[in-house]
């Protein structure tokens, strides 16, 4: 995203404070910071309504003297003032998720002075390399979905934001970095991430659904004993949604075999938010 002309800003869809259901840090008591806006289409994404940015419309902010709603479109400062007021005690950790972050890097980066000294984790679906090279050292976590092109549907060109009676300049845009629209641009992209965040503060998560080969799963394992051994590999069991059915336990267990013969530190944690009934 350019900052010459656009002013640092991005849609926020909800704040609410809950505990972590997936990945390194689970059961964490943290900050969501949903931001709007994801050009992907992955078949067995649970927040559909995170894909359009719809500036227009507005923001969930679940404080703690009452839930209510502001302008979506909100500066890192803005957003920093809803985390506080959702947050029940102490400070926590802010989980900035979406939709995609990394369509909003500048957002991300001037999170770190506004949030300090809350620990930062980012959840991206690594599908902008660029970006996530860009916030690195803005985030103290982060969680990487490595996805496999068939769970993909084609991505969505998001463009600019457009909102009635605002001037084009005083509004922020979408990163301008391409998605991965086939098998060798999503493996040129997972590559470069897993390099970025090798031996860093970092995991993997890999949903698994019905209706692959357990093989079908293997270059994504492949390249992460090649290029980030040390990570620890969750993998998702898909909650059910719309066609997609969560996997038999044979199947889980023979994905699960092909990560642990490359040594891999692989874990199953299905969405432990969605068992408690919570967001």
């Amino acid at each position: 995203m350019s900052t010459t002309s656009a002013r640092v800003a991005a849609p926020v869809m909800e704040v609410f404070a809950s505990f972590q259901g997936e990945g390194l840090y689970v059961g964490q008591p943290q900050v969501f910071l949903r931001l709007a806006g994801c050009p992907l289409r992955c078949r067995w994404c649970d927040t559909p309504g995170s894909w359009a940015i719809r500036p227009d419309a507005s923001a969930r902010v679940d404080a703690v003297e009452g839930p209510h709603r502001e302008e979506r479109l909100a500066s890192p400062f803005q957003a920093a003032l809803w985390v506080s007021s959702v947050e029940p005690g102490e400070p926590r950790t802010v989980s900035v998720t979406g939709g995609e972050p990394l369509i909003w890097p500048e957002f991300v980066r001037a999170l770190r002075t506004m949030l300090a000294p809350r620990r930062i984790h980012l959840e991206t679906a690594g599908a902008h390399p660029e970006a996530l090279a860009r916030v690195l050292e803005h985030v103290d976590h982060v969680s990487l979905d490595l996805k496999l092109p068939g769970d993909m549907d084609v991505p969505v060109e998001l463009g600019a934001i457009a909102v009635p009676g605002e001037a084009a300049e005083d509004l922020p845009s979408v990163t301008t970095e391409p998605v991965p629209t086939n098998v060798e641009e999503w493996t040129l992209a997972r590559r470069r991430c897993l390099d970025l965040i090798a031996e860093r503060d970092a995991c993997v998560k890999i949903v698994v659904a019905a209706g692959h080969s357990s093989r079908a799963y293997e270059p994504l394992f492949e390249d992460v004993a090649r290029r980030a051994p040390e990570l620890p590999v969750f993998i998702a069991p898909a909650t059910p949604v719309a066609d997609i059915e969560a996997p038999s336990l044979p199947h889980l267990i023979d994905v699960v075999e092909h990560a642990r013969d490359l040594d891999l530190d692989v874990r199953v944690l299905p969405q432990v938010h969605r068992a408690m009934g919570i967001a």
